[in-house]
């Protein structure tokens, strides 16, 4: 989407209605930038043992980091093969970027 695009759309949630979607135990995500990279909701439970296993939680990842995640997954199905965390951690290697 362009710049133009983007300042087309506007939200007529008030701070109320905001706070509404929030809860002590829970983080809002923005779900339009992760969607570009073929996640669906709600997540596999492969995808959410290897956020389990990482010690990371979904928002800290970067879209095109994740894409690897669903690449991996999709790759182990076609094969007929169940996508597992030791095998994806003989592909790939998570690093941290900054603190």
């Amino acid at each position: 989407m362009s710049h133009t695009g983007r300042s087309m759309i506007h939200s007529f949630l008030t701070a109320k209605d905001l706070e509404s979607f929030c809860t002590p135990d829970r983080i809002v995500l923005y779900t339009l930038s992760f969607s570009s990279c073929g996640v669906r909701y709600p997540l596999s439970p492969f995808k959410v043992n290897l956020l389990h296993h990482f010690k990371v939680h979904f928002s800290q990842l970067h879209p095109l980091g994740f894409m690897k995640v669903v690449h991996f997954e999709l790759s182990c199905v076609v094969v007929s093969g169940e996508p597992s965390i030791p095998l994806f951690c003989m592909f790939y290697k998570l690093i941290a970027d900054g603190d």
